[in-house]
């Protein structure tokens, strides 16, 4: 699937919050797959590592974190939840589903 399907259907084009979003999800990407690469012992599906990446954060524009162009009403912190419930009613694959409520506790990695 296109990730850009969805991003699209729920994010404006030119808008700060798009690019937020489009420029982090594809930096994870990036980072994904290189990793994958790095250890071929894993036999990554880096089709679905861009995909988890580009879209594990699509819950983010129904929270409230203003600095980031947000303004939903919900607390950030449940954007993983937030996103896997949009993924999940747009019939999403479960694995998909699955993975936008999965958030690393240090997101400074990236």
């Amino acid at each position: 699937m296109d990730p850009f399907t969805l991003i699209d259907k729920y994010y404006t084009k030119g808008t700060k919050l798009y690019d937020i979003l489009v420029t982090h999800s594809r930096k994870v990407a990036e980072k994904a797959i290189e990793i994958a690469r790095l250890h071929p012992e894993l036999d990554a599906d880096e089709t679905f590592l861009h995909e988890a990446a580009m879209l594990h954060d699509i819950g983010i524009y129904l929270t409230h974190a203003p600095d980031i162009a947000c303004f939903g009403t919900r607390p950030y912190i449940c954007h993983g939840s937030l996103g896997s419930e949009l993924l999940k009613n747009e019939g999403i694959s479960a694995r998909l589903v699955n993975m936008a409520s999965i958030k690393p506790i240090d997101r400074d990695i990236l």
